[in-house]
């Protein structure tokens, strides 16, 4: 409803400002002895000026009222998500022995950016633990693509040794990837290699993380469910161990993950 309601507005600050365009310029002109308006036309044009101006400063004032609201909003959602991922991630350390600075844990959220009909869906980051700096890929990522988009449209956990994929894939020409990810459409999507990226995004994130896991993000109403986002931990590269694929893998981490996406669920459910 939020992106819909979103282009209703727009749809009406743009007509609000065409007829204030039209009856401005008709005033002009008539001023300007271009026409004649009887003195009752005047009135009704210098109304619907007026009417619309003031509309328009009040839409102003509300909508600067409600992204203030937002802000504090959004600022108590991330502070939550934020303190889950730490918690999170030393949960982890402790089950796996992986050292906290070789990981990272982030919420990404599906969002609907565009005009109709050229609306997509993205999915953006809400929130991140991180105790080492790295470089970020720059993709926008999508469901369907990469790790996180993958476990957004299979809406199951995903465990993926990215760097045995990096090392698979690594001698491929852009065209062999592009053959090979055309075959992988014939294929069940658990067996994709490409993860549903093209070259160029490839090239992009591989080598950032050796291994990631990744588990639905599920918001529940009284009538329904729907994969909000996603929540990924993954062992950033160089990797110190050799078996952490296997460590990620264990049944105490899964649950622990998961445990961590409802609680970030009930985090959203009480401000959203």
């Amino acid at each position: 409803m939020g992106p819909h309601w979103s282009q209703v507005r727009l749809g009406a600050k743009i007509l609000s400002a065409t007829l204030t365009f039209l009856a401005g310029l008709a005033l002009a002109g008539h001023e300007a002895e271009l026409w004649q308006f009887s003195p009752r036309e005047e009135f009704r044009l210098a109304s619907v000026s007026i009417t619309l101006l003031f509309l328009s400063l009040t839409a102003s004032a509300i909508h600067q009222w409600r992204s203030e609201k937002s802000e504090v909003t959004l600022r108590n959602i991330r502070q939550g998500v934020t303190y889950s991922l730490h918690a999170l991630l030393f949960r982890i350390q402790d089950e796996t022995g992986i050292d906290v600075r070789d990981l990272g844990a982030t919420v990404h959220l599906r969002v609907r950016t565009g005009i109709w009909p050229f609306r997509h869906e993205q999915l953006v980051p809400l929130a991140w633990a991180r105790f080492r700096a790295t470089s970020v890929s720059g993709i926008t990522w999508r469901p369907g693509v990469g790790v996180i988009g993958r476990c957004v449209t299979l809406g199951r956990l995903l465990i993926v040794d990215v760097a045995a994929l990096d090392r698979q894939l690594e001698s491929l020409t852009e065209a062999e990837w592009h053959e090979l990810a055309q075959r992988e459409q014939q294929e069940p999507p658990e067996q994709s290699r490409t993860l549903g990226m093209s070259y160029r995004e490839w090239q992009r994130a591989r080598g950032k993380f050796s291994v990631i896991l990744a588990t639905p993000l599920i918001g529940r109403s009284s009538t329904r469910s729907e994969i909000l986002g996603c929540v990924s931990v993954d062992v950033m590269t160089p990797d110190p161990s050799t078996d952490s694929y296997e460590l990620l893998s264990e049944e105490a981490v899964q649950y622990a993950v998961s445990a961590a996406a409802r609680e970030i669920s009930n985090v959203l459910a009480a401000f959203l």
